[in-house]
């Protein structure tokens, strides 16, 4: 029987809290599941049913009381009258939010029987998935501050017998381990291992080129900018509502930290070949504007999210010969920007 009841507790965890727990303190989840469900889904359902009977005499009564107060008495004895204050009170009962809840567990307990019963999959509660993404999200969150803010990536060749390449990175690479082959500017390299860095790129991997007679299983081609652009994923209304806290919070620590100086990367790319990193707002870069930078000519081609420290990214590319020239302005990574000169 404790088997069972500790079998009931573990079938409603998800699989990160199950995966937490010692290999001695498994139990059966089949059954667990199967027993679990039909005590949530009977109890429940019996609770609605229950909780209807009570509550419709009672608010029907309120009905008439609330009728014959307004001298409506007659209208009582209305068999129409009658059904539809049956089906407002229904109605107003199927709408509460306890009700609602528990019309849920009722049928969410029905699908973990049946799920269990014919595949054996173990279902737990939407509850505690629930709670079980947020700590996720929010373990990656803390991890992703810890860390402090991107940069991007960084590629030095060694000349050694051991190695031939450093990689180093702010955050570690997910599928880099001695299975998967590195392409960088056209040469195919194996990841040796990963040692400890120093901020802000806080992993460094060494790399050797790969021997001709390597097998080759998955080649994985680096980007030095795929660090910038791999954020966590968000979608919806959820996505909308951080994206303007986060935007919020770049401006009012913009506007209390003393301007430093911008990011400036080399871009190699048929679109762009200049990626500037700010902390503040540039106003008038778009694409009307000409920026002078080094007595280069560019254009300002896209404007993209950056991280936190630096949350204006803008991509330029080099003024193509013939396009008409408006309005430029020079550009000083380390001041403000001077005037219009034309």
């Amino acid at each position: 029987m404790l088997r069972l009841l500790w079998g009931m507790i573990l079938s409603l965890l998800p699989g990160r809290y199950k995966q937490r727990l010692p290999a001695s303190l498994s139990g059966d989840l089949r059954r667990g599941t199967i027993a679990s469900g039909l005590v949530e889904s009977i109890v429940c359902l019996l609770t609605v049913i229950v909780r209807y009977l009570a509550f419709l005499p009672q608010r029907v009564g309120d009905l008439g009381q609330r009728a014959i107060g307004r001298g409506a008495e007659e209208a009582l004895a209305v068999p129409a009258v009658q059904f539809g204050m049956g089906y407002v009170a229904a109605v107003e009962y199927l709408s509460h939010p306890l009700t609602l809840a528990l019309i849920y567990f009722s049928i969410e307990g029905a699908v973990r029987v049946v799920a269990a019963t014919v595949t054996g999959e173990n279902l737990g509660t939407l509850p505690l998935y629930a709670f079980a993404w947020m700590e996720e999200r929010l373990g990656h969150a803390r991890a992703e501050r810890k860390l402090g803010p991107r940069v991007p990536d960084a590629a030095e060749e060694i000349y050694s017998p051991d190695y031939d390449l450093r990689i180093f990175t702010c955050r570690k690479k997910k599928n880099w381990d001695r299975m998967i082959t590195v392409s960088w500017q056209d040469q195919f390299y194996e990841v040796l291992d990963a040692q400890a860095g120093k901020p802000p790129h806080h992993f460094i991997y060494r790399l050797r080129k790969s021997p001709p007679s390597r097998v080759v299983r998955a080649v994985e081609v680096f980007d030095p900018q795929e660090v910038m652009r791999d954020q966590l994923p968000r979608s919806g209304f959820l996505a909308m509502l951080t994206d303007w806290a986060e935007e919020r919070l770049a401006r009012l620590t913009a506007q209390r930290t003393p301007a430093g100086p911008d990011i400036i990367e080399p871009v190699q790319g048929a679109e762009n070949q200049l990626l500037i990193a700010s902390g503040h707002h540039k106003p008038g870069w778009d694409h009307l504007i000409t920026i002078e930078y080094q007595g280069e000519l560019y254009e300002v081609f896209e404007q993209k999210k950056g991280t936190s420290l630096y949350p204006y990214v803008y991509l330029l590319r080099k003024i193509p010969p013939g396009k008409m020239v408006r309005t430029v302005q020079r550009y000083f990574p380390y001041g403000p920007e001077a005037p219009p000169v034309a």
